[in-house]
C-alpha cells in the first residue's frame, strides 16, 4: 500500500537537523526533538524530506477521514497523507512506513507493516513488555520482540535492553539479524552482519565478490591507462601477483571464453601495436571469377615487415585467438607490453575499457577463487578459504594506501570477512559455500552444502545442498538436493518453459545414473522467478520460526 504525503512542495529547510538517518537505504530512522519553531505540520514535512528512499519511520495515527490519514511523529510534528486503504487502520495505531520515493516535489510512502507486525505494534502485552524495559514503542523495538518470540527467546527487560545495545553498536544490523546471529552463536559485528546480508539471497558471498573485484580492477586499469599506460601496466602486475598459486587445474581462455570474444580481443591487441589486418580468407566454394576479385592485385604493395615489438604482440594475440593461454598469462604478457613507447595509446585505452578485457579479468579472478567440481574435497576447500584470506591480505598490503584502489581493497576485505563468517557459522551448522568452475564457456555456479549440527550426538542422516548455476545457454538455475539414506530428492527451478522442457527431456538420464549408484530418485522441475535463499533454505531449516498467534507471557518478568 502506498501513501502520498500532501503539502510537500514547500521550500526545504536546509538547516533542519532533527533526523538521524539510517546507515543505508532501508535503515532505521530515529527522530529527535525539533530544533526549530516550525508549525507542527511543516516540521513533519521537513522531516520526511530529509529521509532517503528506503528509510523507515513510525508514527501514531491521530485522525482518519475517508482516505486521509494523519500521523503524529515522535518529534511531535504531524503529517497528513493519502492512503488507499486508510480505513484498515485505527486511530491510535502505531504504524511504520518506508520512503518509496522522495523527489523533493512529492513523497510517496509505503506501509511496511505485515498484518502480524501491525497487530504486534498495537498489542497491549507487547507494548507493556517494551515499556517495562524502559524503551519506546516503535518499529525497531516491536520487530525485536517479534523476532525474539519467533525463536522462543525471552522478552524480559534485560534481554530487550541487551539487544537494543547490540543494535546501537552495529548500525547496519536489523532486529532479525541480531536475534538470528545470537541464536547461532555468531558474534554480532559490522563485518559479520555484512557477511550475513551477503548470504541472505545466495547472490553475493565469495562468488559475488569475485565478480565485483574483477569489475573494479577493470575500471581502475582503464582509468590509469587513460593517463599513464606505465601505471596501468604496473597495476596489472601488482594485481595478478597478489594472488597465490592456483588450486587444482587452470583453464585456458579457450575453455572459459567464447570464440567471438577471443577473436575480438586478439584484434584489439593487434590494433594496439599498429599491426595491419590479416589477408581475407577466400572461401573454397566461390567461383574462379569471385576468387580472383578477392585476391590482391599483382602490383599491390607487399605486406610490411613487422617490427620486433609487433612480433611480440602478434605472438600474444595469436595465443589469445586460439585460446591456448590462461587469463593470468595473458594479463602478465599484456602488462609487459603496455609500457613500451611503440604502443598506440588510443587503441590501448579502447581495449582496456572494452567488455572483452573485463571478461578476461573476471575469468582470471575465478581461476583464483573457484574450484572445479572434480577438485572439491575437504582439504581443497580448507586451502581455498585460506588462499582467499591470504590473497585478500596481499591486496590490502599492496593497494591499501591508495584512495583510487579503495573499491578492490574494500571488496577483498569483505571477501575475507565472508570466509570468517562461514567459519563461525560452521560451529552451528555444517555449511559451506563452494564457488565452482563448470566445464564449458562462461559457466559457473555456487554449491552450498549444509547439515544440522544441533544434535551433535546423533547421526547426521540427512544432507542438503543447493546448487546455483549461471550459464550462457540455460541461464540462471537453482537445484535443491536432499539426501537421506539412499533417497535423493531434487527440485530444479528454471527461468522459463523452454528450459523446463529441455531439463525434463534429459531427466531420465540423471535418474538412471543415480539409480545405477543405488539411489531412489524423486525429481521436480518447475519454472520459478523466486530463488532459494540462505534465510529460508538454511537458517529457517535450522531455526524454524514459531508461529505467533497469541501471547501468554508474563510482562513483569
Amino acid at each position: 500500500m502506498n501513501i502520498n504525503v500532501s503539502g510537500v512542495n514547500q521550500t526545504k529547510n536546509t538547516e533542519n537537523n532533527n533526523v538521524k538517518q539510517g546507515q543505508n537505504a532501508g535503515g532505521r530512522v530515529q527522530v529527535s526533538a525539533p530544533q526549530t519553531a516550525m508549525p507542527s505540520k511543516e516540521a513533519g514535512i521537513a522531516l520526511l524530506q530529509r529521509l532517503n528512499t528506503g528509510d523507515v519511520f513510525t508514527g501514531k495515527i491521530t485522525n482518519i477521514t475517508q482516505n486521509q490519514i494523519t500521523l503524529l511523529l515522535s518529534n511531535s510534528s504531524t503529517v497528513t497523507a493519502t492512503l488507499a486503504d486508510a480505513l484498515s487502520f485505527n486511530i491510535g495505531d502505531l504504524a511504520s512506513f518506508a520512503i518509496k520515493d522522495n523527489s523533493g516535489e512529492q513523497i510517496v510512502l509505503k506501509s511496511v507493516n505485515t498484518e502480524n507486525l501491525k497487530n504486534l505494534m498495537n498489542d497491549r502485552s507487547v507494548q507493556n513488555a517494551i515499556k517495562n524495559a524502559g524503551l519506546s514503542v516503535n518499529d525497531t523495538t516491536v520487530s525485536l520482540v517479534h523476532n525474539l518470540m519467533k525463536q522462543n527467546m525471552p522478552i524480559d527487560a534485560n534481554t530487550l535492553n541487551r539487544y537494543i545495545r547490540l543494535l546501537d553498536s552495529v548500525p547496519n544490523a536489523t532486529p532479525e539479524d541480531v536475534v538470528l546471529m545470537s541464536k547461532m552463536g555468531i558474534p554480532v559485528t559490522e563485518e559479520n552482519v555484512n557477511a550475513l546480508h551477503d548470504y541472505y539471497d545466495f547472490r553475493d558471498g565469495i562468488s559475488g565478490k569475485a565478480a565485483d573485484m574483477a569489475s573494479g580492477a577493470a575500471q581502475i586499469t582503464a582509468e590509469l591507462a587513460a593517463e599513464s599506460p606505465e601505471e596501468a601496466a604496473q597495476f596489472i602486475r601488482d594485481f595478478t601477483s597478489s594472488f597465490g598459486a592456483e588450486l587444482g587445474s587452470v583453464e585456458n581462455m579457450g575453455a572459459a571464453m567464447d570464440k567471438e570474444t577471443l577473436e575480438s580481443l586478439s584484434g584489439q591487441l593487434k590494433d594496439m601495436a599498429g599491426i595491419p589486418p590479416e589477408e581475407v580468407e577466400i572461401p573454397e566454394n566461390l567461383q574462379e571469377g569471385e576468387k580472383a576479385a578477392l585476391k590482391p592485385a599483382d602490383n599491390a604493395q607487399q605486406e610490411p615487415k613487422l617490427t620486433a615489438f609487433q612480433e611480440q604482440v602478434k605472438e600474444l594475440a595469436d595465443k589469445v585467438k586460439d585460446g591456448s593461454i590462461s587469463a593470468k598469462e595473458f594479463l602478465n604478457g599484456l602488462s609487459a607490453l603496455m609500457d613500451k613507447p611503440e604502443i598506440e595509446k588510443s587503441a590501448l585505452s579502447k581495449m582496456l575499457s572494452g567488455d572483452e578485457f573485463g571478461k578476461t579479468l573476471e575469468n582470471m579472478v575465478r581461476q583464483e577463487m573457484f574450484l572445479k567440481p572434480e577438485d572439491i574435497n575437504k582439504d581443497s576447500l580448507k586451502r581455498l578459504y585460506a588462499k582467499i584470506i591470504n590473497d585478500s591480505n596481499n591486496i590490502a598490503q599492496k593497494f591499501g594506501g591508495d584512495p583510487k584502489m579503495a573499491p578492490i581493497v574494500q571488496n577483498a576485505a569483505q571477501t575475507a570477512n565472508d570466509v570468517h563468517f562461514l567459519n563461525d557459522a560452521s560451529h552451528f551448522m555444517s555449511f559451506v559455500q563452494i564457488p565452482i568452475k563448470m566445464s564449458g564457456q562462461n559457466a559457473h555456479g555456487d554449491l552450498y552444502v549444509y547439515t544440522n549440527k544441533r544434535n551433535r550426538g546423533e547421526a547426521r542422516d540427512e544432507l542438503k545442498a543447493l546448487l546455483h548455476l549461471d550459464m550462457d545457454n540455460l541461464g540462471p538455475m537453482d537445484i535443491f538436493v536432499a539426501l537421506k539414506s539412499n533417497n535423493v530428492t531434487t527440485n530444479f527451478k528454471v527461468a522459463n518453459d523452454e528450459i523446463l522442457d529441455y531439463i525434463e527431456s534429459h531427466m531420465d538420464e540423471l535418474t538412471a545414473a543415480l539409480n545405477r549408484k543405488g539411489y531412489n530418485v524423486t525429481n521436480v522441475v518447475e519454472v520459478s522467478s523466486k530463488d532459494y535463499s540462505f534465510k529460508t533454505s538454511v537458517i529457517e531449516e535450522e531455526l524454524p520460526p514459531t508461529q505467533i498467534k497469541r501471547f501468554t507471557f508474563d510482562v513483569r518478568a
